[in-house]
């Protein structure tokens, strides 16, 4: 398949927003609607709609808000809900069970001016996806069968790895590691900004608000947070959790997975598909970024191997944001 620039719309040509092949791919292989030989998701732009749609039929007030909300951040690559959500969300089936659902927040889609003097992490637009990210699994949830509050979420990150790179710093250093808490921090903020904002509008997880507080508390949170948690609990106990999700940082634009450093120059990727595996080779997000940008080495610091003691390092400057330990296998050196 593939790499359109641009492709026909109603509204004249609009902008494709893959920017790598094996992202491409990854779509059509795993997230793109077939109804057996007819092709229901014309582009991507129909996927990012339907599951918007659906998601946001759960919704009582204000349906097209939250189904043009919900369809930007993915639209963006923002934010990406669990792929079996991606996959079957307003197919007429539901793929999903009411719990252990993920969704990702991709850290590099909120860098601005990349590789730039100007370069700079969004901080507010990732707090407010991070609160959209818990009304995404809760519709997902509801849309399931769930009929009350939840135990856990498990909303984590992909493209931290990128974002560092982008923003020019070495993921390996005790600057990418400070970069990469405060980055968690605004996760779990706005994690739980969201799971309060639900349990006022849809009800509480029953002793929930005890650990939320102690969590509040401990995390530096700021005071009006813990005063909404006193009158209206929260909706889920636990909420971050950060996961191997190799197919949602793939769709990504071929972000790096989860707290993963950078992988190779041209990583082939191997995409399992109905009709068989396909051999893609790209360079990943941030490089292609770099590439696009007129950058024609690859030796910079920020894009340098990371060993595996610097992958345990980011873990750990990490792990006090985050809800339950992080604990995927480590990536391996080629």
């Amino acid at each position: 398949m593939q790499l359109r620039a641009s492709y026909p719309t109603a509204g004249g040509a609009r902008h494709s927003p893959f920017r790598d092949p094996a992202a491409v791919e990854a779509w059509d292989a795993w997230f793109r609607w077939r109804e057996g030989s007819e092709l229901r998701d014309v582009d991507v732009d129909a996927t990012s709609h339907r599951v918007a749609a659906a998601l946001a039929a759960v919704e009582v007030e204000a349906r097209p808000l939250w189904t043009r909300r919900f369809e930007d951040a993915l639209a963006g690559f923002r934010l990406l809900p669990d792929e079996r959500v991606l996959a079957s969300a307003g197919t007429g089936a539901t793929g999903w069970k009411d719990d252990e659902l993920v969704a990702v927040l991709n850290v590099a889609a909120f860098v601005r001016a990349p590789l730039s003097p100007l370069a700079a992490f969004n901080h507010d637009a990732f707090v407010e996806a991070a609160e959209l990210s818990v009304r995404v699994l809760d519709n997902a949830a509801l849309l399931a069968g769930r009929r009350q509050a939840g135990t856990c979420l498990s909303i984590g990150l992909i493209g931290l790895a990128d974002a560092l790179a982008l923003l020019g710093l070495v993921y390996n250093s005790e600057q990418g590691r400070a970069q990469a808490a405060n980055i968690a921090r605004a996760l779990a903020e706005g994690c739980l900004r969201g799971s309060v904002r639900l349990a006022c509008e849809r009800g509480a997880s029953d002793g929930a608000a005890t650990d939320a507080l102690v969590r509040a508390d401990r995390r530096g949170f700021p005071e009006a947070l813990s005063d909404a948690i006193r009158r209206h609990g929260v909706r889920y106990a636990r909420l971050t959790d950060i996961t191997a999700q190799p197919r949602l940082a793939l769709f990504a634009n071929n972000v790096a997975n989860a707290l993963d450093p950078l992988p190779g120059e041209n990583h082939v990727h191997a995409i399992e598909a109905a009709g068989g595996v396909r051999q893609v080779t790209s360079p990943g997000y941030a490089r292609a970024q770099r590439r696009r940008l007129g950058a024609t080495d690859y030796d910079a610091p920020a894009f340098a191997p990371c060993p595996e003691s610097g992958q345990r390092a980011m873990r750990r400057a990490v792990q006090p944001w985050i809800d339950a330990p992080i604990d995927y296998p480590l990536r391996r050196a080629p």
